[in-house]
């Protein structure tokens, strides 16, 4: 009996190893992949010519250019940048001081009426332009002043220091006045054009990023759109309150990783040849980095050059 258990056990074992290969997703760990640059040096307008073999499920590319550096892929803060702002406003029946753009680089991020009130904010108004009295109803007017696309805000925050930006709306007027707010964009901006990334969007005034807490006797009232934020007083007397409209925290260093081309796919054939062409003169590190992806079994390959364009 001890003998038929020992032989069917070392039959077991003899099986499952044999089989290992037949595993669905199992690949052999010698998967290969290889890139070769003939000519390292080519003169602008021409393109650079790099040779491939094997067969990677994915293959992704970058070129060393701004924003598809490799050495940067994992980088989501970049001190030095100067931090703009823009957005549109909409109004119906203008009243003067009824709305505010605010500021605070110690506000607790808890969002109620006490916490809002104890915190410095700082009134950003004169950094943009607000629609007047002569404003179409059915306008955004951009914020920009002198027909400039953002403002600059950097000297109002604390580089590495969270910071809240918010609309104050004031509801001391009938209900027939109406503040819509749209088109939202805070960014990073660089001189040496090294990032230029979103703190913050449009898509996050309306998908819960920016909070609502009412001040004082406030009834004001607000509702998002796909695009923008209405503003509005619910009662039809006047109300001495405010109600605010407040970011998440935001992070003024904040930018986005810099991302590959996607050259192929697990669905496309094997990529004997990749051809690319750079827009300026200088050197470039180049990078491929080939996967093979299986359910059981993954390898990465990373295959680096320099690149100089004359």
């Amino acid at each position: 009996m001890k003998r038929f258990i020992s032989l069917s056990l070392v039959i077991t074992m003899v099986f499952n190893y044999g089989c290992k290969k037949d595993v669905p997703g199992n690949i052999d760990e010698g998967a290969s992949f290889d890139a070769v640059l003939p000519v390292a040096v080519v003169d602008s307008g021409d393109s650079v010519l790099f040779d491939l073999s094997g067969n990677p499920d994915v293959i992704s590319f970058y070129s060393g250019e701004l924003g598809h550096n490799y050495d940067f892929r994992d980088r989501t803060e970049l001190s030095g940048g100067r931090l703009n702002v823009k957005f549109q406003l909409r109004v119906q029946n203008v009243l003067p001081d009824s709305i505010d753009v605010m500021l605070s680089n110690d506000f607790t991020g808890i969002y109620d009426s006490t916490h809002v009130a104890n915190a410095h904010w700082k009134n950003m108004n004169s950094f943009f332009v607000f629609p007047d009295s002569t404003a179409a109803l059915s306008t955004f007017y951009p914020s920009g002043i002198d027909n400039a696309t953002f403002a600059d805000i950097t000297d109002s925050i604390i580089p590495g220091v969270p910071c809240y930006f918010a609309f104050r709306y004031k509801n001391m007027v009938p209900s027939g006045i109406i503040w819509s707010v749209g088109k939202l964009g805070m960014y990073n901006v660089f001189t040496s054009g090294e990032a230029n990334a979103a703190v913050i969007d449009s898509n996050q005034i309306t998908s819960g990023s920016f909070a609502a807490v009412a001040l004082g006797d406030s009834v004001a009232r607000w509702s998002t759109s796909s695009t923008y934020l209405k503003m509005f007083n619910s009662s039809l007397a006047p109300v001495d309150g405010e109600q605010w409209y407040i970011s998440r925290p935001l992070n003024p260093s904040a930018v986005t990783p810099d991302v590959p081309v996607a050259i192929k796919n697990i669905t496309q054939n094997p990529l004997t040849s990749y051809r690319y062409a750079y827009s300026k003169p200088g050197t470039y590190k180049a990078v491929f980095v080939a996967k093979y992806v299986r359910l059981n079994y993954e390898k990465t390959i990373v295959k680096e050059f320099t690149v100089v364009v004359q």
